[in-house]
């Protein structure tokens, strides 16, 4: 073979083989640079990422939803559609941390009425949910898809966002209407939390819910309480006994005596099926009118003041951060000292 023609296949062979080898080193990334499988990745910052294991109460089964699509049908059964798109979006969050701090993916007990799911539909156990066509049903027609779309968008953009305190989720409760103030969650139930305390609300002013009256004639009266005490609540003229209300400092009532027999505000409540505890009353015969302010227990969120505020140029995050003192709104992925 000649000088010539050796020179030429040595140049060759570095051309096939040599070269691009040489590229493709080149293009490799760095050691150290590929993501570590064993490391929290963006990804979980993605509610479609976080699968929701959830009790249908209406089917009696388990369903497995990504978060972000469970958290559509949440805000659909919990908050009006027409309400301010920040209002939706305070209400993601809060659907959305409410539902984390249950999850057992991430330390949480999981639903303990039902094994095997993190939440369930129950409203008056979790969170209310339900299924796109129960939504669509329910709207008006002409409104229906943009409702839904109007949803997704505030689930969407608020997504992987949650609320803590501590760096834990917080136990994100709300009501649909405060009556003017919230309310300390030790004055409904029995634990303090230091982001759960009550905050003047000027905001829910303009909901029906302002104030709402309830009658009772002597004889319903004494029918919807005896299930709670042992004496007939109604004198011998059919007047309705009532008297002794404890209340808290916003004028919920703690406990009252009913036929000289103690009662809690929300035994009383439920009894009469009344929106509130923050409640006064008037006996005209044997006639008792009860005169209320608000709807729910009043702890947390106030979903109609949450509206107010949005309408009046309030973001979802200056919402959240005047229902709960002292959180963050922080991503997912900032869970990893959740036990």
């Amino acid at each position: 073979m000649s000088k010539a023609l050796s020179m030429a296949v040595f140049f060759l062979t570095a051309i096939i083989i040599v070269f691009p080898a040489l590229i493709g080193r080149g293009c490799k990334m760095p050691a150290g640079a590929l993501p570590n499988p064993d490391q929290r990745s963006s990804q979980v910052d993605s509610g479609a990422e976080i699968k929701t294991r959830v009790f249908r109460s209406d089917l009696g089964e388990v369903i497995t939803l990504p978060l972000d699509e469970y958290l559509v049908g949440v805000v659909a059964a919990e908050m009006p559609a027409s309400f301010d798109l920040e209002a939706l979006k305070a209400q993601a969050v809060v659907a959305r941390t409410y539902t984390v701090r249950r999850l057992t993916a991430f330390g949480g007990q999981g639903c303990e009425r039902h094994p095997g799911a993190d939440i369930c539909s129950d409203f008056a156990h979790c969170q209310a949910w339900e299924p796109k066509e129960k939504s669509l049903g329910k709207w008006p027609a002409d409104k229906a898809q943009g409702y839904l779309r109007k949803i997704r968008r505030a689930v969407q953009e608020t997504s992987g966002l949650i609320i803590v305190s501590g760096g834990q989720p917080v136990d994100a409760v709300f009501h649909a209407h405060c009556g003017g103030h919230t309310e300390n969650s030790e004055d409904v139930w029995s634990a303090a939390s230091p982001y759960l305390r009550g905050v003047r609300c000027p905001y829910c002013k303009d909901s029906r819910w302002r104030e709402t009256k309830h009658e009772f004639s002597g004889a319903q009266f004494a029918g919807a309480l005896l299930p709670y005490i042992s004496a007939l609540p109604v004198s011998a003229a059919g007047r309705p006994l009532l008297d002794g209300a404890q209340r808290t400092a916003t004028g919920r009532v703690r406990f009252l005596r009913v036929g000289g027999e103690q009662v809690s505000g929300r035994e009383f409540r439920a009894a009469l099926e009344m929106p509130s505890t923050k409640f006064s009353w008037r006996l005209d015969g044997d006639t008792v009118t009860f005169t209320t302010r608000g709807f729910g227990h009043g702890v947390g969120l106030c979903q109609h003041g949450a509206d107010g505020q949005a309408r009046a140029g309030k973001s979802y995050r200056e919402i959240i951060h005047f229902y709960y003192t002292g959180v963050e709104i922080v991503p997912i992925s900032g869970l990893a000292a959740y036990k």
